[in-house]
């Protein structure tokens, strides 16, 4: 689909029609999106093809790429996180028919019927993000080094005695 990209879409019919649905969009007009990053400039790119399956559900396949600016959690600085989403979503209309989706397939729930394609998008790009972004440790500002502090496989010694034992003695005794 060339031009102008429609703001509302029905998806049972774009799915009748095996429509196919490609574009861009500014991550600046992405306002959720937009929130958690560190630099709006860029675009996403999406190709999403509406179809029907085997069992004539509506379903949406394709992808949605970007390369997002964010912060990484450990150093603060800007980290570009490309992002590859592949899309296979079932179009539902009652969430109790998500349980009952094959696992290729992840619901979207539409309960009008129609919803605003960009939401799609800027739903993907957001689910793309780790809860806490930041660098491989090779390529982050901050070196990691093993401290005391950090937690390890080895029993404690004789030296940090665990500070609940002389509980579990207590425990052991019983009252009269």
């Amino acid at each position: 689909m060339s031009g102008r990209l429609p703001e509302f879409i029905d998806p049972w019919r774009l799915a009748d029609q095996g429509r196919r649905i490609t574009g861009q969009i500014e991550l600046v007009k992405l306002s959720r999106l937009a929130a958690v990053l560190l630099d709006t400039a860029g675009t996403a790119e999406f190709d999403l093809l509406f179809d029907r399956d085997s069992r004539r559900r509506a379903t949406i396949k394709g992808y949605v790429r970007s390369s997002l600016k964010l912060e990484c959690q450990r150093c603060l600085d800007r980290l570009e996180l490309p992002v590859d989403a592949r899309v296979s979503l079932a179009v539902i209309e009652v969430a109790a028919e998500a349980e009952r989706l094959p696992e290729e397939y992840d619901p979207v729930l539409i309960e009008d019927s129609r919803f605003r394609l960009l939401d799609l998008v800027e739903d993907e790009l957001l689910l793309a993000i780790p809860q806490t972004p930041r660098h491989v440790s090779e390529q982050c500002g901050i070196k990691i080094e093993a401290t005391d502090s950090v937690a390890s496989d080895q029993e404690p010694d004789d030296e940090h005695a665990n500070p609940f034992a002389a509980l579990a003695g207590l425990q052991s005794e019983k009252p009269n």
